[in-house]
């Protein structure tokens, strides 16, 4: 079973899916389907004053790593609360409808930075959170939606 990761990674069913050593509260997830999350209450992050509020029913699919490198850096080795929080900004162009407090914008590269912040924050380790942060500067451009 992947390091950090409940015994029953495939089969959520609203449990709260912590990561070992991670500082940060777990979120509630259940999984549809294998690859796909669901967020199933909100979770808030809260970035420097700003908190960042991810709405239940949100769904992801953890971070978007090529199968091929899986034996390098899979996936579900990055922490949850980070591809959560980051795939949110992503999906909305840094700019939700809702669910950032006060109101701001977040670019792209700014998104990415906190990307990496939340990943320390979950104890992945630096060479691995530094790799995903450095795969999602070179290949996120597409899946931003700004």
């Amino acid at each position: 079973m992947p390091q950090g990761i409940t015994e029953h990674a495939y089969d959520l069913d609203h449990d709260s899916v912590e990561i070992a050593g991670s500082r940060l509260p777990p979120p509630v997830l259940t999984s549809p389907e294998i690859g796909r999350w669901r967020l199933e209450s909100p979770y808030t992050y809260h970035d420097n004053g700003t908190a960042i509020t991810v709405p239940a029913g949100f769904e992801f699919d953890l971070s978007s790593v090529p199968r091929p490198f899986w034996s390098l850096i899979a996936p579900f080795e990055l922490s949850i609360a980070a591809p959560l929080v980051h795939d949110f900004l992503y999906r909305h162009g840094g700019n939700p409808p809702a669910g950032i407090a006060p109101r701001r914008t977040y670019s792209r590269a700014a998104a990415d930075r906190l990307f990496l912040k939340i990943m320390e924050a979950e104890s992945v380790p630096t060479w691995r959170r530094v790799l995903a942060y450095a795969a999602t500067r070179v290949f996120g451009g597409p899946a931003w939606r700004g």
